[in-house]
């Protein structure tokens, strides 16, 4: 039995498990394989009677924060790279969570339903930035969700660095943000990427460039 058919049976009774807590957010990136085992787990979501909220953000901290804007049990999200795939599953919270906390209920419930959340990076970026505006110039790395929030917020957004453009540097799953500038490397607070971009931004005492007032000293 190959790798991939062993790791789809695990991720079906996965989604069985994860069915019996409720409504489940899946999201996938990277290619074919990504997709199949995402929709694996939807399946056995379904089978077990919980509704199935496939989604089209890029990232598993996307999906992170569609389950605590909708307040779903868990979120699952597949990435694929290299051939291989990683599998992130993350409670209401935010925090991993395990096979074993998703207990399985005795009883058989109607089969759930599968919907799509279409436009979910979208959503995600005007949630975080709900109406805050400054601008500026600045070069984004990472989801496309991150640049989506730096526009939103005003900002043109280089894809290339450039000297004295601050670089927003954000990890694969949009969880993590450091943002370099003229040598000096910052790790704002937040829950997520984009949380802690917003943050940045918005803090006076950042970064001249950012700031309120867009003064040239430091505060």
């Amino acid at each position: 039995m190959s790798n991939k058919i062993h790791q789809g049976m695990e991720l079906f009774q996965l989604g069985v498990r994860l069915g019996h807590l409720g409504t489940v957010a899946i999201g996938c990136a990277g290619g074919e394989l990504a997709k199949a085992l995402a929709r694996t787990v939807g399946c056995g979501v379904a089978l077990a009677g919980g509704e199935v909220r496939f989604h089209d953000g890029a990232c598993a901290a996307c999906g992170r924060w569609l389950g605590e804007y909708y307040g779903l049990p868990a979120t699952l999200f597949v990435r694929q790279k290299d051939g291989k795939a990683r599998v992130y599953v993350l409670d209401q919270q935010g925090r991993s969570l395990s096979v074993d906390d998703a207990v399985s209920a005795g009883e058989e419930r109607p089969t759930g339903q599968w919907d799509l959340l279409a436009g979910a990076d979208q959503a995600w970026a005007a949630n975080r930035v709900a109406g805050r505006r400054q601008r500026g110039v600045a070069c984004a790395i990472g989801p496309a969700a991150l640049t989506l929030t730096l526009e939103r917020m005003g900002y043109e957004v280089m894809s290339h660095p450039r000297p004295g453009i601050p670089l927003f540097r954000s990890d694969r799953e949009g969880f993590h943000l450091a943002v370099e500038h003229n040598g000096v490397v910052y790790h704002p607070a937040g829950v997520d990427v984009l949380d802690r971009a917003v943050n940045f931004v918005l803090q006076p005492r950042a970064i001249p460039a950012f700031g309120p007032t867009g003064s040239p000293e430091w505060r």
